[in-house]
């Protein structure tokens, strides 16, 4: 299989690119003089640098340096822990009632499943037996009607054989 001219000119490019970095850089380490102390243009004069760090070994100040400290106690004897905070009753939530219409449904032998739109935000919703929303638990679907149950309360939608515009 035959390479495109492309390839060639742009790989005969990319070695010639790199064959000049080299050199560039070859040079630029050749010619590096760090001993040269001018070469690095702001030169400090020899009196005028800075005197070089002696080692010295740390002494610990004498405890009556510390004596502010000492004279105020860090703990009080009145000091108590804060009382134990308890947590505020969370009343209970008020059961919502349930914001769907039944628009249809579907039995096969393997599942029952009922579509509802939720009238919150209208959105479709595919429910099969046994599944919940918002807290209601879906109970039963039968060909006209579906059953939800939450916390002993009942509610069953039926569907509506006209449709919701009032057409079959």
């Amino acid at each position: 299989m035959k390479r495109p001219a492309s390839i060639n000119v742009l790989s005969a490019a990319l070695l010639l690119a790199s064959a000049l970095l080299a050199g560039v850089i070859a040079v630029e380490l050749y010619l590096d003089n760090t001993d040269d102390p001018e070469a690095y243009g702001n030169v400090v004069a020899a009196d005028d640098a800075p005197a070089v760090a002696s080692e010295q070994r740390f002494v610990a100040p004498d405890i009556s340096a510390f004596s502010e400290v000492l004279e105020r106690p860090l703990l009080f004897q009145d000091r108590k822990l804060p009382p134990e905070l308890t947590p505020e009753p969370v009343a209970a939530t008020p059961m919502l009632p349930l914001r769907l219409t039944l628009e249809g449904i579907a039995i096969t032998s393997e599942s029952r499943v009922a579509v509802f739109r939720n009238l919150s935000n209208n959105q479709l919703l595919q429910l099969t037996e046994g599944t919940s929303h918002d807290g209601w638990l879906l109970e039963s679907v039968s060909a006209t009607a579906a059953t939800f149950e939450r916390g002993g309360q009942v509610t069953e939608l039926v569907l509506d054989p006209n449709g919701p515009n009032g057409r079959r």
